[in-house]
């Protein structure tokens, strides 16, 4: 009954966005009630989907400036929360301003107020401050990750640049006992840290959930081996935790009613210490309503759907959370499948729980990051015995050691290096090991309501034989590895928001080249000053666009000149995806800025290509034209490489290039008439003269410009060149991600 009514409401939440697939859903729940209901308990179905239809209903987003210019600067009391992170010179974390939660960022002015801030956080502490209020800007790519939606979720509507702190203002706040087991989580974890004791930061991390002080590329690797929920704390965690002291609470021969008690109190508190994660939470109800209601024939399958009603009424937006998806949707296949886990040996059990999780997992992995790392199926098998026997035992015991002796004797160092030294063998050994990942565009809803029906019939040959199960899994990845090859690409070029910088892409026939990654100038900075996780800004733009749009590999990456804006992500894009080809100018001034880089791209198996080789390039159908690819050059933007593409449209794609570049290369430039204009450096005054302008005869002009940008870019002077010249402007600071395609289209105005 329970479960039926879980589907019911989770069709309700879903109507909205998803209306086909949530009437397919309560269809089928309808269906299976009735043969066994009666038809009051159909009714009730249909209540509960109603209930959460209007009880989630959010109110219809306002017209938003995305040119972001509407900011307030005040000076007001900032009263921090538990949430804060010190990174080099930046200090980040939600506050209240008048007790409305706001995300603030701080940088911090000097090396002496950094180690003042590192040996006393502000943890609810409340300082006078004069921050710079603004809203969330949307996601101006278009993608299905948008922060601003995120934050709102999270009931914060504003975002706070803090200009100033008064630390000598700074008085403590009053707090209750919620906010005094966030406080003591902290500060636990801080004095974990400061110990200085061997890779603490992981320990932290796996006891408290505080991921703060791992580093970037660290996460990246977990990630990519699919590992990286066993270094997050999640149910199956509190799970361990409450078998282990339920064990431990009977062998002191305590009566059943007191441990049943105890677990009431230790579970709560323990998911308050491990961050209210929602995997943690629906670990945590879980196990307290089935010890609860048991005695009443509660099965496992009614207490995780009472957990979930229960979830969802306390906390509706939940159901959007990544964490929150992947716990439940797991946790369910799972019980559903536990009549198939008997008389099995120990390991073909843990072979086919973790198969049968990692299953489970895929139609969340692609609705919502739209890739499934296939080797995570065999890291996963090794993983997760050595975690559950090994490392969080071990890393337990140290969080209760420290909890009650506040240091840690030598010999848990060599446990720890012991431990680890056999985790990162594995990790080494698995990080040879290249398969290539599912990617997977992105598809109507129905699909993975499909996807998923077809694992759980997967899932149910496991009744006759493991061989067959495996068999059937087989198929199951092959078929996706053919739906991820065959599946249709768009045919057109897009111009993604980077900000202030450029970044495009041309796609046909299933080929792509993308033109310069955008990026910013990063200053030199002082030990003190250098940060574990560095902007990969690249990830939430381009590589997100690529993603979703079902791309594995680039083909070419094309980069025009080494300017910060137009390269400087280029990096970081090639540890994200393959990339066959790399286009640059090895000769133009400032070529030495290419240095990482171009090791990156040997090491990766990327070939390098001089533009001075190529006069033209065919992608699928399209033609693209390289210009201005021999100097002399007299600086970095005089060296920028000028594409002319052919798909469809034409297209000019300036660079940077200045007007005296426009001028020395009109012959070539207005050998034929273009339908889209990419403005040169970003709408610059010092580019797209009235002459360019004259013999082009553009019907449209894209500006790609960063909001509120202190170089005042688009230029006065260039906004009245077009509009003079009749041509149709889109700009990413006020239209987002532009797409030429069948039709114009902007994330906008999709």
């Amino acid at each position: 009954m329970w479960f039926n009514l879980a589907v019911a409401a989770c069709c309700g939440i879903l109507f909205r966005s998803a209306p086909l697939s949530a009437c397919i859903l309560f269809l089928l729940v309808i269906c299976h009630s009735y043969r066994k209901q009666r038809l009051v308990y159909v009714i009730g179905l249909f209540g509960v989907s109603l209930f959460f239809y209007f009880y989630t209903s959010a109110e219809a987003a306002p017209d938003f400036d995305w040119t972001d210019t509407e900011r307030g600067t005040m000076t007001s009391l900032l009263s921090f929360t538990d949430d804060q992170n010190v990174d080099g010179d930046y200090f980040s974390g939600v506050a209240l301003i008048e007790d409305q939660p706001v995300r603030f960022s701080y940088h911090i002015k000097s090396e002496s107020e950094h180690k003042q801030l590192l040996s006393r956080m502000p943890y609810f502490r409340a300082c006078s401050a004069s921050v710079e209020l603004r809203q969330p800007l949307p996601n101006t790519n278009g993608l299905k990750f948008d922060y601003a939606a995120f934050l709102k979720r999270q009931g914060i509507r504003y975002q706070a640049t803090v200009k100033q702190i008064d630390w000598l203002s700074c008085r403590e706040r009053t707090l209750g006992i919620v906010d005094k087991l966030k406080l003591y989580r902290v500060q636990l974890a801080d004095h974990m840290m400061q110990s200085g004791r061997y890779n603490m930061r992981y320990v932290v991390a796996l006891t408290l959930g505080d991921t703060r002080y791992l580093a970037a590329d660290e996460l990246a690797q977990l990630k990519v081996l699919g590992i990286y929920h066993l270094y997050a704390i999640s149910g199956s965690h509190v799970a361990l935790i409450s078998v282990q002291l339920f064990f431990l609470l009977k062998r002191f021969y305590l009566p059943l009613h007191w441990c049943t008690a105890a677990m009431f109190i230790i579970i709560p508190m323990y998911t308050v210490l491990t961050g209210l994660s929602p995997s943690v939470i629906r670990s945590s109800l879980f196990i307290l309503i089935y010890m609860a209601l048991k005695r009443y024939g509660l099965t496992l399958l009614d207490a995780l759907s009472l957990s979930f009603l229960l979830f969802l009424l306390f906390e509706p937006t939940a159901i959007f959370d990544i964490g929150f998806q992947l716990s439940y949707f797991i946790s369910f296949t799972l019980i559903f499948t536990s009549n198939l886990y008997q008389d099995r040996r120990p390991i073909s059990l843990l072979v086919l729980t973790c198969l049968i999780s990692q299953l489970a997992s895929i139609p969340i992995l692609l609705l919502n990051f739209n890739s499934f790392q296939i080797i995570g199926l065999v890291t996963n098998l090794l993983f997760i015995p050595f975690f559950t026997a090994v490392m969080f035992p071990l890393c337990t015991s140290i969080l209760l050691w420290m909890m009650l002796m506040h240091s840690l004797p030598d010999w848990f160092d060599s446990l720890l290096a012991f431990a680890f030294f056999i985790n990162d063998a594995l990790i080494d050994v698995f990080s040879l090991i290249h398969l290539p990942d599912i990617i997977l565009a992105n598809q109507r809803a129905e699909v993975y309501v499909i996807l998923t029906l077809i694992i759980f019939f997967v899932l149910s040959r496991l009744e006759f034989t493991v061989i067959r199960f495996l068999g059937g899994a087989a198929m199951l990845l092959l078929l996706l590895y053919g739906i991820s090859a065959l599946q249709p690409h768009a045919e057109g070029v897009t111009f993604i928001d980077v900000g202030q910088g450029d970044s495009s892409i041309v796609e046909s026939g299933g080929q792509l080249l993308v033109t310069d990654t955008g990026g910013r100038m990063e200053m030199m900075r002082e030990k003190w000053q250098k940060r574990r996780k560095e902007s990969d800004a690249v990830a939430f733009h381009l590589h997100g666009v690529l993603k979703e749009k079902g791309y594995p590999k680039i083909d070419y990456l094309l980069l025009t000149h080494p300017d910060a804006d137009h390269f400087g992500e280029a990096v970081n894009l090639l540890r994200l995806i393959h990339v066959d080809y790399l286009i640059l100018n090895t000769e133009a001034p400032g070529h030495d800025k290419y240095a990482e880089l171009l090791a990156l791209a040997k090491e990766s198996g990327t070939q390098i290509i001089h533009a001075g080789q190529l006069d033209k390039l065919q992608v699928g159908q399209a033609v693209v034209e390289l210009l201005n690819t021999e100097g002399p050059f007299s600086d970095e933007n005089d060296s920028s490489i000028i594409t002319r593409v052919t798909l469809g449209r034409r297209y000019l794609l300036m660079g940077d290039a200045p007007a005296e570049k426009e001028r020395s290369l009109m012959g070539q430039l207005c050998s034929e008439q273009i339908d889209v204009l990419k403005v040169g450096h970003h709408g610059s005054k010092t580019s797209t003269s009235d002459e360019l302008l004259e013999c082009l005869k553009p019907e449209y002009a894209v500006i790609s410009a960063g909001r509120n940008n202190r170089f005042g870019h688009p230029h006065e002077e260039v906004m009245a060149r077009l509009n003079k010249s009749r041509v149709h402007i889109l700009n990413t600071q006020t239209d987002g991600k532009i797409e030429f395609l069948e039709t114009v289209r902007t994330a906008k105005r999709p």
